[in-house]
């Protein structure tokens, strides 16, 4: 029998204590688990699923039921791979995602932007999907480069469970060492590579069709 449980152990608010202070809304992030409703911050108007249908099917989200929820999966369906074969370590992949995955990447911005209320980004760590699309809104609001990674580094300490676990079912421990690695410098380099070719964060925005209205709506 499944069990559940009233802690989520990689919620958070995106980008980090403080950042949000102001806005109209607050994000959340986080990992997807069998935990109790209760779990997750009240009234949420909006929760963005980025997992693909099958990881959905598998362990459906507790809050699937309710009016907020929403299936986003930023792997495109229309990709037939997640990566490129060449990209292995974090900081090429989620590269790679940026330019394989615009659909999805736009679409779960897009559902945020259109939210009227609080809003939780999650996938099945909250740490990969979920840490593209929190370090593209934090730079956007402001954030510096340092405090991005400091944010995407801040699952490790709510995934060690989780990771242990992974380790002893793993048939492949080197792919799954390059796949737990959590430091700041992954998404510090994946934004500065973003600054670098597309000037900044809403540059890139644009380019995989958010409309400047949209932006601001973030």
């Amino acid at each position: 029998m499944t069990t559940t449980s009233n802690t989520l152990t990689n919620l958070r608010e995106v980008g980090g204590p403080g950042l949000q202070h102001g806005r109209r809304r607050t994000v959340y992030r986080a990992n997807t688990d069998p935990v109790a409703p209760a779990a997750y911050p009240a009234a949420l108007a909006a929760v963005v699923d980025l997992r693909r249908v099958d990881e959905t099917d598998a362990v459906p989200h507790p809050l699937a039921a309710t009016p907020a929820y929403r299936s986003v999966p930023l792997f495109d369906p229309a990709s037939a791979i997640e990566s490129a074969a060449e990209a292995v370590h974090l900081e090429d992949q989620y590269t790679d995602w940026l330019d394989r995955h615009r659909s999805g990447i736009a679409a779960a911005l897009r559902t945020i932007a259109t939210a009227d209320g609080d809003v939780l980004v999650c996938c099945a760590a909250g740490k990969d999907r979920t840490g593209i699309v929190s370090a593209l809104l934090a730079r956007h609001w402001g954030a510096d480069v340092e405090a991005v990674g400091a944010d995407y580094a801040a699952s490790a300490a709510g995934l060690v469970e989780r990771f242990a676990a992974e380790r002893a079912a793993s048939t492949d421990p080197v792919a799954t060492a390059i796949g737990h690695r959590c430091v700041p410098e992954i998404m510090t380099t994946v934004i500065e590579r973003v600054e670098r070719r597309w000037g900044s964060v809403d540059g890139y925005l644009r380019s995989i069709g958010l409309r400047d209205d949209e932006i601001a709506a973030l």
